[in-house]
C-alpha cells in the first residue's frame, strides 16, 4: 500500500463520521421548520449507510469515493429543501461549495467531477421540477446559470489541485520506492563490497607470498652456492669476492623482506631488531649508491663522520640505512646543481644510550611551507608536477618517518623555496665494545707515510688534503696521472719513494686504472708503493681492470676519514691479508648436527632440482643422510612406506601434483608432530604462509634463501637421537678425472656452468645429457599448449625451460623461453609463433650438443676397463641408495659410469630410470648388470 492510498483510507475514515452526523442535524432543521424530523433524519442517515456499505466492502475502491460524493452533495441539497421559505435557505447553497472543496480529500478528480454534475443536477432538478422550494417568485434560470459558473470554476481549481496532489504523491512513491529498493540492496552490496575487499587482500597477500616464493628461490641458489664455495679451497682475491657477492646477497634479501613485509609496516606491528653493527662499514654501500646517482647528475657528496661517533652500534643497522638512503637519493634527485652533505654526529641518551643525529643537507629546489606541511603522508610529494618530473610514489618519506619515530626518534625538514632542504633526525642506538681487530696503526707510523694523492678535479684533492692534514699528515698533490707519474719517478730517485698513491680513476689522458698499471710494472718507480683508487663511479664498473692492475684497495666518492683510516690500517699494519679473517673463516666453516644426530636419515621434499641440489650438500655436510621426494605425493608414499625411518622431513610448499600443505595434513593423520617433525623449508616467507604451515601441523619453518646455521639450529631443535644416528654419513663420490666433458660444448658456456656447480664436471655433463632427453619435445608442447589456450601449462613448461637452461648457461635458450613464460602470463597469443621459431632455433644446437656429449664416441675417450671384482663394491653401494631412495644415488653412479664407460649401452636404461627417480625399476636394472654377458665383454 502507498502512501496516496493511505490517505485516502484515512480521509474515508474521517468522512463516514461527517456523514453520519448529518442525521440529527437534519431532525433539528426540520423540527426548527415546523416538519417531521423522522423523514428528514431517515433519509440522510439512508445516504450515509449507502455510503458505509460500500466502505465495508470496497473501502477507498472509486465506486466507494464516487458514492460519497453524490451523499454529501446530497446532504446540502435536502437542508435547502428543508428550509423552503426560511430566510436561512439560500444561505444553504453555500455548503454546496463546502462539501464540494472537501471531497479534494480523496486526490481524485473525478470524485470532484462526479460532485459538480451533481450539484448542477440538483440546481436544474429545483429549478425546473419544484421552483418554489427554492424561488419564491418561480424559477430563476438566470441565477442557476449563476451557480453553476461557480461550481465550474471551484470544479477546474479543484481538479488542478487534486492532480498536482496525485503527481506530488506519485513522485514521493517512486522517491520512497527507490530509497527502499536502495535499502533493500544496501546490505547485499556491503556484503558484496567487503566480499571484494576481502578478495582483494587476499590477492594482495598471496601475490606477496608467490612474489616471495619466486624471488626466494634464485635467492636461495646465489647464498646456497656462494656458501658452499666459500668451504673450497680458494685464492684469497676468489674468498673475498664471494663474501662479497654473499654479503651482498644477504643485504638484498633483507630488501627483499621489506618490501615483502610493508603490511606489517601498514598494520604497525614491523618489529625492529637490535644487533651490533659497524656504522662506516653500513654506510659505504649507501654512500656508493648515491655517488653514483650524483656523479651522472654533475654535483657534489660530501660525507661528514664526528670522529666522536662510535665505530660499534647496537640497532638495526639495515633499517637506518634504508632511511639514510632514501633521504640521500632524495636530496641527489631534487637537486641539478652544488652538493648534497651528509652529516652525522651523537650524544649521550637515555638510559645510557646515544642519539644518533643524521642530516642530510642539499642546493635543491627546497619546499614551501604548504609543501613541507604534507611531506610525510603517504603517496604524496610537493607538489603534483614533482611526480611527473621526478618519479617515484611519495612513499619512502613516510616510511622513513615511521622508521625513526619506532627508533625512537624524530623526522624534521627546513626549507625554502629555491635555497634547498635540511632533513634531520635523531634516533635511539647504543655504543658498544669494538670487536677483535688488529692493533691500530699508531698515529706516528701513520705520520711517516709518503702519500701522494692523484687527482684532476681540485675539489677533489682539497678534501682529501684536508683529511690528511687532521692527523697532521702532509701530502703531495698532482692533478693528472701523468704529473703523478712524474712525482713518483722524482721522489724515487730522491731515495723516498711513496707509501701510498690515492688514485681517481677517471681523468683526461690517462685513467687511473692504466696509471696503476705503470707504477706497478715500470722500475724507475723503485718499490712499487700501494695504491688505492678513489672514484665517484661504481665498484662493478671498475674492480675487473682493478685487480689486473694491481690496485690494492678500492673506494667510492665521497670518502670518510674513517674509511680512508680503515683501509690505510689494513694495508700497513699488515701490508698483505693473504688468509680470510678468523671470523670469517669461523663464520663460513662447515656446519654440523650435534654429534649425537649425526647419521639421522631426513627426507627433502623439493621439486626444484637446483634448491635440491644445494639442500641435499647442506644437510649431508651437517651430517645427516638424504633422501628426496620430488613432490608432495611422493613424500606422503615414502613416509608412510619408511615406518618411522626418518628422523624429520623437509617439506617444501609449493610443489605439483600434492603441494607441502597437503602432504602435511595427509602425514599427520599417521604421524604426529612429536613422532615425525616436519620442517618448512620454503621461498614462501610471507607471515601468512608460515602461519599456513603451522597450522597444518609442521613444526618449523625456514625460509628460503636457506641460512644454514637456522638450518642446523632448527636440525638440532627438532631430531632426535637414534640407532641409525651412529652410522657414519658416506662422503660424497668424487668426480673422476676423465669425465667426458669437453672443454667448450657450444652453445653451452661450460665455464660460467661449472662456476654454478663448484667446478663439478661430472654433475654438469649429467644436467646437460639430462636436459637433451627431458627438453627434446619441449617446443611441441609450448606450441600444443598454447594452440589450446593452455597458459598456465605454457608458462609452466617455459618456466621450466627458462630456470634449467639458466642454469647450464644456453642463454639464447633462456632468453627465448623468458619471452613465452611472459606471453604465457600475459594470455598473449599474438606474435607467440615467431618466439616459438626464436626458441626452436635456439634450442636445435643446444639438443644437438647434448646428444653429442651422451654418445658412445664422445665417451670413448672416458672409458676405462675394470674388473667386475673391484666394481662390486660401487654396485653394492648404489644398491644400497636406490633401496633407500636416496639422491646420492646418482652420484654413485656417475662413478659407475665412468669406470664402466660412459658409452656402455647397458648403462642407458639404468642411468635413465634413476634420472626419472623410478628407483624400483633402478634396482632390477642393476642386478642383472652383473650378469649382463654384455658388460662382461666390454670388461674384458
Amino acid at each position: 500500500m502507498d502512501e496516496l492510498d493511505r490517505l485516502r483510507r484515512r480521509f474515508g475514515a474521517v468522512l463516514l463520521p461527517l456523514l453520519w452526523l448529518h442525521a440529527p442535524v437534519m431532525a433539528l432543521a426540520a423540527l426548527a421548520v415546523g416538519r417531521p424530523a423522522l423523514p428528514a433524519a431517515l433519509a440522510s442517515a439512508a445516504m450515509a449507510a449507502l455510503v458505509h456499505l460500500s466502505w465495508a466492502y470496497q473501502r477507498s475502491e472509486p465506486a466507494t469515493r464516487y458514492l460519497s460524493a453524490i451523499a454529501l452533495i446530497g446532504q446540502p441539497a435536502l437542508l435547502v429543501y428543508l428550509l423552503a421559505g426560511h430566510p436561512w435557505q439560500m444561505d444553504m447553497h453555500m455548503y454546496f461549495f463546502a462539501a464540494l472543496a472537501l471531497l479534494i480529500g480523496w486526490c481524485d478528480w473525478r470524485v470532484v467531477v462526479v460532485a459538480a454534475v451533481a450539484v448542477a443536477l440538483h440546481h436544474l432538478m429545483l429549478n425546473f421540477v419544484v421552483p418554489a422550494a427554492v424561488f419564491p417568485s418561480g424559477a430563476d434560470l438566470n441565477r442557476v446559470w449563476l451557480h453553476a459558473a461557480i461550481v465550474a470554476f471551484q470544479t477546474a481549481v479543484l481538479v488542478w489541485l487534486a492532480n498536482r496532489l496525485v503527481q506530488s504523491f506519485a513522485r514521493i512513491g517512486a522517491m520512497s520506492a527507490e530509497i527502499m529498493r536502495t535499502n533493500e540492496t544496501l546490505e547485499l552490496r556491503v556484503a558484496a563490497r567487503t566480499r571484494e575487499a576481502e578478495a582483494a587482500n587476499m590477492a594482495k597477500s598471496m601475490f606477496l607470498a608467490n612474489m616471495s616464493h619466486e624471488i626466494r628461490t634464485p635467492m636461495n641458489a646465489i647464498l646456497g652456492f656462494s656458501h658452499l664455495v666459500l668451504r673450497t679451497e680458494l685464492t684469497p682475491k676468489q674468498h673475498d669476492f664471494l663474501l662479497k657477492i654473499k654479503t651482498a646477497s644477504g643485504t638484498l634479501l633483507g630488501l627483499i623482506n621489506d618490501i615483502l613485509d610493508f603490511s606489517k609496516i601498514e598494520a604497525g606491528k614491523l618489529s625492529l631488531e637490535a644487533a651490533p653493527f659497524n656504522l662506516r662499514q653500513s654506510l659505504d654501500g649507501i654512500i656508493g649508491i648515491a655517488a653514483e646517482r650524483a656523479e651522472e647528475k654533475g654535483i657534489g657528496l660530501r660525507v661528514r663522520i664526528d670522529p666522536a661517533v662510535p665505530q660499534q652500534l647496537l640497532g638495526d643497522s639495515l633499517r637506518l640505512g634504508q632511511v639514510i638512503l632514501n633521504l640521500l637519493t632524495n636530496a641527489v634527485k631534487f637537486t641539478d646543481r652544488g652538493e648534497v652533505t651528509l652529516s652525522i654526529g651523537s650524544r649521550p641518551g637515555p638510559e645510557d644510550g646515544l642519539l644518533l643525529e643524521v642530516a642530510v643537507t642539499d642546493t635543491g629546489i627546497g619546499l614551501t611551507e604548504e609543501e613541507r606541511a604534507r611531506l610525510f603522508r603517504p603517496f604524496t610529494q610537493a607538489d603534483s608536477s614533482t611526480t611527473r618530473r621526478f618519479g617515484g610514489t611519495g612513499l619512502g618519506l613516510a616510511i622513513s618517518r615511521q622508521l625513526v619515530e619506532m627508533m625512537g626518534g624524530r623526522i624534521e625538514v627546513d626549507s625554502r623555496p629555491g635555497q634547498g632542504s635540511r632533513f634531520h633526525f635523531t634516533v635511539q642506538l647504543h655504543a658498544v665494545a669494538e670487536l677483535a681487530a688488529p692493533e691500530p696503526l699508531p698515529l706516528e707510523e701513520l705520520q711517516r707515510l709518503r702519500i701522494l694523492v692523484v687527482d684532476d678535479n681540485p675539489a677533489s684533492r682539497e678534501v682529501l688534503q684536508a683529511i690528511f692534514a687532521g692527523w697532521s699528515v702532509p701530502v703531495d698533490l698532482a692533478a693528472s696521472a701523468a704529473e703523478g707519474l712524474s712525482a713518483l719517478e722524482t721522489r724515487a730517485a730522491q731515495g723516498e719513494p711513496y707509501d701510498l698513491v690515492l688514485l681517481d680513476w677517471k681523468m683526461p689522458g690517462m685513467d687511473g686504472i692504466e696509471a696503476a698499471r705503470r707504477i706497478r710494472e715500470d722500475g724507475r718507480f723503485g718499490a712499487s708503493p700501494a695504491v688505492m683508487l678513489v672514484s665517484a663511479h661504481g665498484r662493478q664498473e671498475v674492480l675487473a681492470e682493478a685487480q689486473t692492475a694491481g690496485i690494492a684497495a678500492f673506494l667510492v666518492k665521497p670518502v670518510d676519514p674513517g674509511m680512508i683510516q680503515d683501509v690505510i690500517q689494513s694495508l700497513f699494519s699488515s701490508r698483505v691479508r693473504a688468509q680470510p679473517s678468523p671470523v670469517a673463516a669461523r663464520t663460513e666453516a662447515s656446519r654440523k648436527v650435534a654429534a649425537a644426530l649425526r647419521g639421522n636419515r631426513v627426507l627433502l621434499a623439493e621439486d626444484n632440482e637446483i634448491n635440491r641440489e644445494v639442500a641435499v650438500e647442506l644437510l649431508g655436510d651437517a651430517g645427516l643422510h638424504v633422501e628426496i621426494a620430488e613432490n608432495g605425493r611422493v613424500a606422503l608414499e615414502k613416509v608412510l612406506a619408511a615406518e618411522g625411518r626418518f628422523a624429520a622431513v623437509l617439506m617444501d610448499v609449493q610443489m605439483p601434483e600434492m603441494d607441502g600443505i597437503e602432504a602435511t595434513l595427509a602425514i599427520r593423520h599417521r604421524f604426529n608432530a612429536e613422532q615425525l617433525p616436519i620442517i618448512a623449508m620454503t621461498a614462501h616467507a610471507y607471515a601468512q604462509e608460515k602461519q599456513r604451515c603451522l597450522d597444518a601441523g609442521m613444526n618449523d619453518h625456514i625460509a628460503k634463501p636457506v641460512d644454514p646455521a637456522l638450518l642446523v639450529a632448527a636440525l638440532d631443535r627438532w631430531l632426535k637421537p637414534s640407532a641409525a644416528a651412529q652410522a657414519p654419513v658416506m662422503p660424497a663420490v668424487a668426480p673422476v678425472a676423465q669425465d667426458g666433458l669437453p672443454d667448450t660444448l657450444p652453445p653451452f658456456d661450460l665455464a660460467a656452468a661449472l662456476n654454478r656447480l663448484n667446478g663439478k664436471r661430472a654433475l654438469l655433463r649429467k644436467l646437460i645429457v639430462d636436459f637433451g632427453m627431458r627438453f627434446a619435445g619441449a617446443v611441441t608442447e609450448l606450441r600444443r599448449a598454447f594452440g589450446r589456450d593452455e597458459w598456465q601449462e605454457a608458462r609452466r613448461i617455459a618456466h621450466t625451460l627458462r630456470g634449467v637452461a639458466g642454469s647450464l648457461e644456453i642463454r639464447d635458450v633462456a632468453e627465448a623461453a623468458r619471452l613465452l613464460e611472459d606471453a604465457a602470463q600475459a594470455r598473449r597469443s599474438e606474435g607467440v609463433e615467431a618466439l616459438l621459431v626464436r626458441l626452436e632455433q635456439a634450442m636445435e644446437p643446444a639438443l644437438a650438443a647434448a646428444r653429442g656429449l651422451a654418445s658412445p664416441a664422445a665417451q670413448a675417450a672416458a672409458a676405462e676397463s675394470a674388473d667386475m671384482a673391484a666394481l662390486q663394491p660401487i654396485i653394492a653401494e648404489l644398491r644400497g641408495l636406490l633401496q633407500r631412495r636416496s639422491l646420492r644415488a646418482r652420484k654413485v653412479l656417475e662413478a659407475l659410469e665412468a669406470a664402466f664407460g660412459a658409452g656402455s649401452s647397458e648403462l642407458g636404461p639404468l642411468k635413465e630410470a634413476v634420472a626419472v627417480l623410478d628407483f624400483n625399476r633402478a634396482i632390477g636394472l642393476l642386478d642383472g648388470l652383473a650378469c649382463s654377458p654384455a658388460v662382461t665383454e666390454e670388461l674384458s
